[in-house]
């Protein structure tokens, strides 16, 4: 949470990511500004970087079936990108105190969540399992399945003592404890699993679908040209689509739909918006997405790419080429849009 009494450099405040909607003072009236105490934009401490290409983490892992990779370790969440080959089982498990989600990029993954009836789940869903539930999946299918596996930072996980005992981590020992757990229910819009693509074709796409404490999930689905013949929902689409910062650019530059072309892009300069505090980060559901984020550059990244925006940075994001685009916006709390003020 940002606290009022530490806002202290001069923005817009027109927007927040759980709404995927310009706020405009009270409606209709002119923005609020504030002052915020701003550092450096742009630092990316290791895992982080701005752009993790699905391209290149499979060369990492070249020549395996079964690998996960570190990709996000900061102060609200903790992130592995992951790839099992079919009949990979992954035994029961239980997170005592965080929810835990799973985005699952190809692939036909298997999960048995305590209290819910199966889940199979493909390309586009995403499924969220609650704190104190035990769990377990597989990979099904006929090709390897591939990951995002999101949970709050300093998540800990528990296996039921009549299931083998686990190996230990590096620098633990196992040890058996005793405690109850009992299951959550879901409270909307949370829901044990969620289909892009099966959304899509029903137009209800928008809107969040995790929002719980310390995991945010929010499908932005739209189109670069919003005359696109593939856009048959163009009215949904439109929700935090066609609006500059949320969803296609305007000519490339820091307008909305329809600005006029602007100069080339200074990394250096100050445009879109920023976070003061927790990251922002998108994993590329379908399609193509542009990222440009301060002090680093400009990068595109398709599906099953992961861009990260620092904290403080500000950044700006837009659909890309020909077809329909969804950015999975993704953070530890529904974060405010600290618009820039354009020198006002």
């Amino acid at each position: 949470m940002i606290r009022m009494k530490t806002l202290m450099i001069g923005l817009g405040l027109v927007g927040c990511l759980g709404l995927l909607q310009a706020q405009e003072g009270a409606r209709g009236g002119a923005a609020q500004t504030w002052w915020v105490h701003k550092t450096k934009g742009g630092i990316y401490p290791p895992p982080m970087r701005p752009l993790w290409k699905l391209a290149d983490l499979k060369k990492m892992h070249a020549g395996q079936n079964n690998w996960s990779e570190q990709i996000i370790k900061d102060p609200e969440q903790d992130a592995t990108y992951n790839s099992a080959a079919p009949g990979t089982k992954f035994p029961r498990r239980l997170h005592p105190d965080t929810h835990n989600i799973y985005v699952i990029i190809a692939g036909e993954m298997r999960f048995t969540i305590e209290g819910q009836q199966p889940v199979t789940a493909t390309r586009g869903s995403i499924v969220n399992v609650l704190k104190s539930t035990i769990f377990s999946y597989e990979v099904a299918g006929n090709q390897n399945a591939l990951w995002v596996d999101v949970s709050p930072n300093n998540y800990k996980t528990v296996y039921p003592s009549d299931d083998p005992q686990p190996a230990p981590l590096a620098g633990t020992e196992v040890i058996k404890v005793s405690f109850n757990h009992a299951v959550p229910a879901y409270a909307p819009p949370n829901q044990v699993q969620w289909n892009l693509f099966e959304a899509a074709a029903k137009c209800n796409q928008a809107g969040a679908k995790v929002n719980e404490d310390h995991l945010f999930a929010n499908p932005l689905y739209g189109f670069a040209d919003p005359n696109d013949p593939l856009n048959t929902c163009a009215a949904a689409a439109a929700d935090g689509g066609a609006r500059g910062g949320r969803g296609g650019r305007g000519g490339g530059g820091a307008g909305g739909r329809g600005a006029a072309p602007a100069a080339a892009f200074n990394p250096n300069s100050t445009f879109g918006h920023m976070h003061a505090g927790p990251a922002e980060w998108w994993i590329v559901q379908v399609g193509h997405i542009s990222g440009q984020f301060e002090n680093t550059g400009e990068f595109l990244a398709e599906e099953g790419d992961v861009l990260y925006a620092a904290p403080m940075t500000w950044h700006q994001m837009g659909f890309q080429g020909p077809g329909p685009s969804c950015r999975l916006a993704m953070g530890g709390y529904s974060l405010i849009n600290m618009n820039n003020t354009g020198g006002q």
